[in-house]
């Protein structure tokens, strides 16, 4: 069929002989065809897995507790696979930009240490230098749940506050004082303050009022 629609072509092309405009447009209608007919990675294994990659991507548990691992795992097939061919994981826990993954199944632990929703992606990549293809191949996401913030401690003596910090997942970190007439032997100041979001196990430093020293008194 290619042979029989060439020739017909060039048929066309010496009919045309003496009319330089058409010669060149019927060059160019060969130069089209040639490319129809002929698929774009056929010379390019790479390209041709890229082309034709399917994947999916999952993350357990979904949702993901904040301040834990979760473990994501894809897998990933194509039209003859070659080592030009890689994949691309990004989300929390992968770095894209120094980190590839052979096409096939694969499974990594990540630490959840970002709230809302996170999400993760695979792309194949075709790494040979003519052509740099990449196609975003599947996606998922998962709500983060567990998020903790750090209590409230103002007031709190230094125990209560430890036991405080602690019944929370948290840690108690420094301790300071501070002349403060109106909570001596109290929490005058924490941080993180309350409310903020911090990763369980984290420190929490506070500072203990104290009256000033002889011969300042408290007013």
């Amino acid at each position: 069929m290619l042979a029989a629609t060439a020739s017909g072509l060039w048929s066309r092309a010496a009919r045309a002989a003496r009319s330089p405009r058409a010669a060149v447009l019927v060059v160019a209608a060969l130069i089209a065809t040639a490319f129809a007919v002929t698929p774009a990675y056929a010379d390019d294994p790479g390209l041709n897995c890229a082309a034709t990659a399917t994947a999916s991507i999952s993350v357990t548990p979904s949702p993901v507790v904040y301040g834990r691992n979760a473990v994501v795992s894809w897998s990933a097939d194509c039209v003859a696979n070659t080592a030009e061919d890689a994949l691309v994981i990004s989300g929390p826990g992968f770095d894209p930009s120094t980190t590839i993954f052979p096409v096939g199944g694969g499974s990594q632990s990540v630490f959840i240490s970002q709230t809302g929703t996170v999400s993760w992606g695979v792309t194949v990549v075709d790494l040979s230098s003519d052509t740099g293809f990449s196609r975003n191949l599947a996606a998922v996401s998962a709500p983060v749940t567990g998020v903790t913030t750090v209590p409230s401690v103002l007031g709190d003596t230094q125990a209560r506050a430890s036991q405080a910090l602690t019944a929370a997942g948290y840690v108690l970190g420094s301790v300071g004082s501070v002349v403060d007439c109106d909570n001596i032997n109290r929490v005058s100041s924490q941080s993180p303050s309350a409310g903020t979001v911090l990763l369980p196990g984290s420190a929490v430093s506070i500072t203990i009022g104290r009256k000033p020293t002889p011969p300042a008194q408290c007013p």
